[in-house]
């Protein structure tokens, strides 16, 4: 065991960890994009005819692998890593606000006395400990998406070729402040933050509450109740997702890039317009899966055959 990773009680260190986190989003930041553009609606490759698991025939996007090729493609290699600093460095800073919240309402340690409180003991501390991990949580948020909404517009302006947020000796840092002040004013720092706010406590309270009631009424099995978090910690993910596709669209939502606008995203009035029209469009869950992507637009199903559907085929033959 390196003690140039682990501290002295055999666990990562938070410095550590902290160098293990950037250098994970480094590698993972090409996926990251091409998530974040499919989120937002742009789909700049044709669907594919193929079948369904029924048999039945569908079209399917191709995967975010092959999104990836389609950036490099366009942008050159670099292209993938765009707003990868704003990204990186919101790491930092989210690591440091939580550092400092930590210092000032540290939290509970686990102890043996724990396991002699009674029912509704347990109730009382678990209530404690997650409006705790709550206010941590909300703070980090609200300190972190200044650098979020930067993170993503870079992002974004791959669907239009701007360069507001990109570049320059900051590497768009300065850039991407100034245009947040142009074009949205000093609340465009918090574009988008109700939804992701949400989600992130919605997140904390389902993993704490779900892992709470799975522990002590279903598994009494000690080696299993150590993964029961993790377990919870996915399927609220998965639940909560929509909120982070929401949460992102209204971060580029008339921020005067063009992925912001029709054609490519409609003017939404707030966030609960735009999670109304994505759950209209079965669009809650785009850019969740890596390679099972369906197309769930319009469509027209001909025998084994299934292609989009678009305006110019309802139209009536104009008579000569």
């Amino acid at each position: 065991m390196s003690t140039a990773i682990y501290d002295e009680n055999g666990e990562i260190n938070l410095k550590n960890q902290l160098v293990l986190k950037s250098a994970g989003t480094f590698v993972t930041h090409p996926l990251e994009l091409s998530k974040v553009l499919i989120q937002l609606g742009h789909e700049p490759l044709n669907p594919r005819k193929t079948k369904t698991l029924l048999g039945r025939p569908a079209l399917m996007y191709p995967s975010v692998f092959k999104y990836c090729g389609h950036i490099w493609h366009k942008d050159g290699i670099t292209g993938l890593w765009r707003g990868f600093t704003p990204k990186l460095l919101n790491i930092f800073v989210n690591h440091y606000t939580e550092q400092k919240f930590n210092e000032s309402y540290p939290p509970a340690e686990e102890n043996e006395n724990d396991k002699a409180l009674t029912m509704e003991q347990k109730q009382e501390k678990l209530v404690r400990d997650t409006v705790r991990d709550i206010a941590c949580k909300l703070t980090c948020v609200v300190a972190t998406q200044p650098l979020q909404v930067i993170a993503i517009r870079a992002m974004a302006e791959f669907v239009g070729g701007e360069e507001k947020y990109s570049g320059g000796l900051t590497f768009g840092l300065y850039s991407g402040a100034c245009n947040i002040l142009q074009d949205s004013g000093i609340l465009g720092f918090w574009a988008g933050v109700m939804p992701r706010a949400l989600g992130e406590i919605g997140l904390i309270a389902v993993t704490s509450g779900l892992t709470f009631v799975v522990n002590e009424y279903i598994v009494d099995d000690k080696e299993i109740q150590k993964y029961t978090k993790h377990f919870v910690n996915f399927l609220g993910s998965s639940l909560l997702y929509p909120l982070q596709v929401t949460s992102n669209c209204m971060v580029v939502s008339r921020s005067g890039l063009a992925a912001g606008y029709p054609p490519r995203m409609p003017l939404y009035t707030g966030w609960v317009d735009c999670i109304k029209h994505l759950r209209s469009r079965g669009e809650l869950k785009r850019g969740s899966s890596m390679f099972f992507r369906y197309y769930n637009g319009p469509q027209v199903i001909i025998g084994d055959n299934v292609i989009p559907a678009n305006a110019s085929m309802f139209k009536s033959a104009i008579k000569q």
